[in-house]
Order: C-alpha cells, then sequence, then structure tokens
C-alpha cells in the first residue's frame, strides 16, 4: 500500500502484519533494523526502487518461489530413494512393456512402412537388445559398416550474372507521362 505524508514523501506500507524488518537504505547487506511494516521514502529514491523490478527489453522475469524453485526441486529429489537398477531387457516382460514395444513398433511401420521387429533376411521377429543413444559410439559402428557419409564441403557461390544489366539503376522520369497520356 502507497500513501502520501503531506510534505511530499510516499510511505510503502506491507499488508502482512508480521514482516520481517526492512534493511537500511544504502546496506549491502541486510542487517537487523526496526522492526516495522513500512518505509518512508523521497519520491525519486522510491520511483528508482520500485522501477529497479521492472525487466530490460527482451529480459524474462520468471521467478519460482516455494515448491517450483529449483532449491525445493533439487531437495525433494535428493529425498527420494534411488532405485537399485534400471529396466534392463533381461527383466521380465510386463503387459506395460509389451504394450509400449508394440506401439513403437506398430508407429515405426505406420511411418516408414517397413517393421521394425521383422528380419529382412529370413522374416523372424528380432528382439530389442540395447539403445544407442551416444553419438561417438554410433558413429564408430556406421563407420565399420561403410554407412557412414562425411558432410561435403560446400561449393562455392556463383559468380554474379555477366548479362548486358546496367550497373547503375536508372529511372524513366517520362514513365507515368506516357501512361497517363
Amino acid at each position: 500500500m502507497v500513501s502520501r505524508t503531506d510534505d511530499g514523501r510516499i510511505i510503502y506500507r506491507t499488508t502482512h502484519p508480521n514482516c520481517l524488518p526492512f534493511p537500511l537504505s544504502g546496506d549491502a547487506t541486510l542487517m537487523k533494523g526496526i522492526p516495522r511494516n513500512f518505509e518512508v521514502y523521497e519520491p525519486l529514491d522510491f520511483l528508482a526502487e520500485v522501477t529497479q523490478h521492472v525487466p530490460n527489453k527482451g529480459e524474462h522475469t520468471i521467478r519460482y518461489y516455494g515448491p517450483y524453485s529449483n532449491k525445493k526441486r533439487g531437495m525433494q529429489e535428493k529425498k527420494k530413494p534411488k532405485a537399485e537398477h534400471s529396466a534392463s531387457i533381461d527383466e521380465p516382460d510386463t503387459p506395460y512393456r509389451r504394450t509400449s514395444r508394440l506401439k513403437w513398433a506398430a508407429l515405426i511401420k505406420l511411418v516408414f512402412e517397413v517393421d521394425p521387429l521383422k528380419c529382412p533376411k529370413c522374416g523372424g521377429t528380432m528382439r530389442i537388445v540395447s539403445f544407442i543413444d551416444q553419438d561417438s559410439a554410433i558413429r564408430k559402428i556406421l563407420k565399420h559398416c561403410n554407412l557412414w557419409k562425411e558432410h561435403c564441403a560446400r561449393a562455392p557461390p556463383l559468380s554474379p550474372p555477366t548479362d548486358n544489366s546496367p550497373a547503375e539503376l536508372t529511372y524513366d522520369t517520362e514513365f507515368f507521362n506516357r501512361l497517363a497520356g
């Protein structure tokens, strides 16, 4: 809540009755001050205090407090019990894993018109052994199979056209006169 005194000063009063004390002006550290729920400012000082919270153009000022803050989420993550081991191929099939695998295979078959779980040589059913998501390992495997293609160097830009185009733009000042007449 903001109000003005008779001599032109600005009083900023918090609406929360149990608040922390205001820091003294000019202090870089928060020191224990007088426990009060208001502060008196000169008009220009008040504007400076308020406008320091306005972001620069293009600057994002999203602040997360409480359970959405990074610190709180990190603390909650540390409290969670860690899994003994991650899911592997050797674990028994559950109905959820089976349906997930079938959905994945159906989507691949729908998009690329190839059944990813069917052997291209014998037509038998294949099973997933592992997923490789490291670029270096993928590159190494594809180079071993002679399937890796290096990016070609870009061709130089084409030279400008050499036709008889004028070197400088010329304006026909009589153009509009010919259209009107």
